[in-house]
This record gives structure tokens, C-alpha cells and sequence, in this order.
């Protein structure tokens, strides 16, 4: 109760305040595919106000068929958050039409809401594999195993609140990364840039089997805000 008390708090004051940006995101990206085509999705985006998402989207197996599932649940959720939809609203209109198109299990969902003004943000689960806060070198899971959307009208997404103001870093991974890779690179990479942390975590994964794709997210000061 006090977590959506807080959030309606801060969603109100948004609609009758402008608050200039103190951050700006720092996005590193790396991704491999098994064949030509990759299944894993990745966007991010401004949204209105001072809203930035990050996107993954992971396709259902490998090649043709999974990058266009992973490539059109992207488009879909990106139009309705650039469009002003609430984000859960956007998730649940993307579950009811894979219902409708019975084409539930087709592509799982990562997004990230964070606002530039507070560094405060949400964390959306749909069938994703677990993401991970890295904080001072440590690593924190975000997230479990839960069914894809797309099965039934009832699923819901998860939800978990975050805040990456202080230094901290989100790790998004597709289900083609392994834990212990991840592991291993945290260990020797938690200070690189999030390019090169994301293409550290992938060298530590066999080039055979699943899409493989890492995400690193941090946000760094805005100059202009504090100038």
C-alpha cells in the first residue's frame, strides 16, 4: 500500500510539474544470434515527460520466426508508451492480442520505466529472465521464472521498483545468457563502461545454442541540469 501511495504521489505531481532532468541514461548493448536472424529485440526510447524505457523483447526459439514475434511486441509496446499509455496498460493490451492471436509464448518482455528527474524507476517482468542491480560490485536478482504472455486474459506482469540514481547498474539478460557468465564478468568488469561490460558478459558464452543478449543500464549526471 505505501509503494502505490508513493507512486500515485508521484505521478500526480508530474502532471502539474515540470522537473528538469538530472540524469541522462547510459545504455551498453551486445547480442548474438545463432542464426542470421536474431529473436532478441532490443529498443530504447524517450517517452513523454521525462520518462525513458528500455526494451527487451526475447522471441521463442531462434531465427525468422522468433525476431519477427520479439521485433513486432517491441513495436507494439514502444507506439503505446511513446503515445502516453501507462505502462501496464501497454503490457496487458500486448497480452490480450497475443490471447486473441493465439499466439501466447511467442516472445517474452523486459521493460524498464525510469525517470530522469528522481533516477526512480519500475522494473516489468513478462516471462523474462531474472535481470540483476548491480550495487557496489554486488548483484542483486530482479525478477523469476513466470509463463510468457499471451496465455491467458488473467496473467499479470511483475513489477518491482528500482532506482538507479546512486551509481547503480541494471543488467537485462535473454534466457541465452547464463548466470555463471554473468557471474564471472561482474567480477572482473564492474567498473568498464556498460558497452563493454554488456560484450564482456557475451564472451563468456559458447557461440553455440540460444540468442544471447546483455543490457547494461546506468544513468550519469546531466550536465546541462546542474549547470
Amino acid at each position: 500500500l505505501a509503494d502505490f501511495l508513493e507512486r500515485v504521489s508521484d505521478d500526480l505531481a508530474r502532471r502539474h510539474e515540470y522537473r528538469t532532468p538530472r540524469f541522462r541514461p547510459d545504455i551498453g548493448y551486445s547480442s548474438r544470434g545463432r542464426e542470421p536472424e536474431n529473436g532478441d529485440s532490443c529498443l530504447w526510447f524517450e517517452g513523454p515527460g521525462n520518462c525513458f524505457y528500455v526494451l527487451l523483447c526475447d522471441g521463442m526459439g531462434t531465427g525468422s520466426g522468433a525476431e519477427k514475434e520479439s521485433a513486432e511486441a517491441a513495436r507494439l509496446l514502444r507506439q503505446m508508451l511513446q503515445a502516453g499509455f501507462p505502462a501496464e496498460y501497454a503490457l496487458r493490451s500486448l497480452n490480450s492480442l497475443a490471447v486473441l492471436r493465439e499466439f501466447g509464448g511467442c516472445s517474452t518482455v523486459d521493460l524498464v520505466q525510469i525517470h530522469l528527474d528522481s533516477g526512480k524507476g519500475m522494473m516489468y517482468k513478462w516471462g523474462a529472465s531474472p535481470s540483476y542491480l548491480m550495487v557496489s560490485g554486488q548483484l542483486r536478482k530482479i525478477g523469476t521464472a513466470s509463463p510468457p504472455p499471451g496465455l491467458s486474459h488473467s496473467c499479470r506482469e511483475v513489477a518491482d521498483r528500482l532506482s538507479l540514481s546512486r551509481g547503480e547498474r541494471l543488467i537485462l539478460l535473454s534466457d541465452g545468457v547464463s548466470e555463471e557468465g554473468l557471474l564471472d564478468s561482474a567480477r572482473t568488469t564492474p567498473s568498464q563502461p556498460p558497452g563493454e561490460m554488456a560484450a564482456a558478459i557475451l564472451e563468456k558464452e559458447p557461440s553455440e545454442g540460444d540468442d544471447a543478449t546483455a543490457v547494461v543500464v546506468r544513468l550519469l549526471p546531466d550536465c546541462l541540469s546542474a549547470s
